[in-house]
């Protein structure tokens, strides 16, 4: 047994996915998952030595997890032995197929958080000169910030290996530095502001809309439909943007609201943003899982422009980010939501702009996604890239939408991201996008 001060409690993020997984031990959906797609004749000797060094780097890829009287806790031991598999397609009749079908095998196996390796890499080799690095951990040892650090010490190793350097010093901060930093947060004054933030913000709490017309549990797996922005349309939304004086993803989000508006008929809407959780350079130099999705709500009156929402949605998103470590599961008991038994989940927008700008050796990487975790209802994942391109993902809870539903809806929210980008910031919101439906689709979240 591990001596008491090696024991880590887990953050607010960990037990919620810890308490999920309990719930359904054999629920699969509770991974992230990326694969890399290596531009080049890749050494897959270093490409070991880089992975194995950047999880010795990596507490979170390290812990244990136990339970007892206390509940749930982690240790971080050592590096267990874990193998690397290599499969050849090179001669496959269509080798990226018959990868992502493995890949998609391996996302629907369970992890057993007490025993298993929270974590899977497999290298899947295309051609002489294309490569996949598959690679899947469990929600909760990593988010995709988290993931992003560990991806990018993986390229730095291996860069350094490959021009014949050492392996250079890792800049990652450990997890306990982490759990010590989140500790110091929840007995500060900050911990009391944000607290009073949410408070204001949020009593009474709106009625919950959805698109689906029903809640159901989470379910094993998720629809997915995703598709690219135009670049002159990418273009005219960032002009629209500017002359809004806001962001692109402010767009986006305010985007989504009209979008529910239009759908269900309702004004006082409220949104989940996903947001990093991360303040300060401890935060932001440990892999783990943190991440937070409080609450974006947006009031929507019908009379207002195009500029007047997205400056509303500007600035409720500026108070969601000044105040977005304040756990979401404490938030729902503050106001009353868990003890109630309430389970309903709202959209979720999640902005994508932090994706590592990745080269091993000299090989150029593209890093597609293949799962973000669990999928409560609907959730809208925006990359918004370095390049300047702009994807739009909506992924969708089966048990609520089905597949030519989730379709619709996605190409709907195209449709009306076309609209925003010929938009005129005075111009009256009502003259964008769909009509309103006459059947809103509203869960209360009020106590009677």
């Amino acid at each position: 047994m591990p001596d008491d001060r090696d024991r880590l409690p887990l953050t607010a993020s960990q037990t919620v996915v810890w308490l999920a997984q309990q719930a359904d031990p054999e629920n699969p959906i509770h991974a992230a998952a990326e694969y890399l797609d290596i531009q080049g004749p890749a050494d897959l000797r270093l490409l070991q030595i880089a992975l194995r060094q950047a999880v010795e780097d990596t507490d979170a890829f390290r812990v244990r997890f136990e339970i007892d009287a206390d509940g749930p806790w982690q240790v971080v031991g050592q590096m267990r032995d874990w193998p690397l598999p290599v499969v050849d397609l090179r001669t496959a009749l269509d080798p990226l197929p018959e990868a992502l079908a493995q890949m998609e095998a391996d996302l629907r196996r369970t992890t057993d958080l007490t025993r298993d390796l929270p974590f899977n890499f497999t290298v899947f080799v295309l051609a002489d000169d294309r490569s996949l690095l598959y690679v899947r951990a469990h929600h909760i040892v990593m988010d995709g910030f988290g993931f992003g650090l560990f991806l990018q010490r993986v390229a730095e190793v291996y860069t350094a290996l490959e021009q014949g350097q050492d392996c250079p010093p890792s800049g990652l901060g450990s997890l306990r530095e982490l759990i010590e930093d989140d500790l110091r947060y929840r007995n500060s004054e900050q911990f009391a502001r944000d607290h009073e933030y949410w408070m204001e913000q949020l009593s009474p709490l709106p009625a919950i809309t959805t698109l689906a017309g029903k809640s159901a549990p989470t379910a094993h797996s998720f629809l997915r439909n995703s598709g690219q922005v135009p670049a002159p349309v990418v273009d005219q939304l960032r002009d629209l943007a500017r002359r809004a004086r806001c962001s692109l993803p402010t767009v986006a989000m305010a985007a989504l609201a009209l979008y529910l508006q239009r759908t269900t008929g309702a004004h006082d809407l409220v949104l989940e943003l996903v947001v990093a959780g991360r303040k300060g350079p401890v935060a932001r130099s440990v892999p783990g899982m943190v991440t937070n999705a409080p609450p974006l709500r947006i009031e929507m009156d019908p009379a207002m422009t195009t500029g007047e929402l997205l400056r509303h949605t500007a600035a409720r998103a500026r108070g969601v980010m000044q105040h977005q470590r304040y756990p979401s599961c404490l938030l729902a008991h503050d106001l009353g939501i868990a003890d109630a038994g309430i389970v309903t989940e709202p959209p979720a927008i999640n902005i994508m702009g932090y994706t590592p700008n990745l080269h091993f050796g000299q090989h150029p990487v593209k890093l597609h996604n293949l799962s973000n975790g669990a999928v409560e209802d609907l959730t809208i994942n925006v990359y918004d890239r370095s390049d300047g391109s702009l994807r739009i993902d909506f992924n969708a809870n089966p048990s609520l939408y089905g597949a030519a539903e989730n379709a619709e809806h996605h190409s709907n929210f195209m449709d009306l991201l076309h609209a925003f980008a010929t938009a005129d910031p005075e111009e009256p919101v009502a003259g964008l996008g769909l009509q309103p439906s006459s059947a809103a689709t509203i869960f209360s979240c009020a106590r009677a």
